[in-house]
């Protein structure tokens, strides 16, 4: 094993755990966040959450607390430490020529502001706007380009069953 591994430091993902219960986009409140993750008690799932003495988050817990709260922050969080990003794939409408074509324009659409950008990219100048736009493109077409993978995969399977 190499001698010079040096980590660190991270962030608290149990601290955006705890932001997510107390913020929930589903709109539940801790209580039954608490509850419908499996719970018996409130103060066991905040005294985890707020990292109190003797209590810990256990990883198992991250989804189902992920799912009741309906907030993807944690992963997103984690994806960004390792250098990464967090893209939720929508399912397919149940329309697939719709899907394609929609991937279709995107394809195209991602390629003209591509070729319209590498002047401004080629001469090093990526403003701040200019980073947020490449990002919202870049991950509306990886979705599309996904959403259609997991609509080939869905009529694959169909017709041959899963592998």
């Amino acid at each position: 094993m190499a001698g010079n591994i040096v980590i660190k430091k991270y962030p608290s993902i149990v601290a955006v755990v705890h932001q997510m219960i107390l913020n929930a986009p589903s709109g539940l409140s801790a209580t039954d966040i608490a509850s419908f993750a499996g719970y018996s008690k409130y103060n066991t799932l905040m005294s985890e959450a707020s990292q109190q003495a003797g209590h810990k988050l256990g990883a198992d817990m991250l989804l189902p607390l992920m799912d009741v709260c309906d907030c993807d922050a944690p992963v997103i969080s984690l994806a960004r430490e390792r250098g990464g990003v967090f893209l939720k794939i929508q399912q397919p409408a149940a329309c697939g020529g719709e899907l394609v074509e929609s991937l279709a324009s995107t394809v195209k659409e991602f390629g003209d502001y591509v070729s319209a950008a590498a002047e401004r990219i080629a001469d090093g100048d990526v403003d701040p706007e200019e980073m947020i736009k490449i990002d919202r493109e870049t991950n509306e077409l990886i979705e599309a380009v996904l959403s259609f993978r997991k609509l080939a995969q869905a009529t694959h399977d169909a017709k041959y069953g899963r592998k």
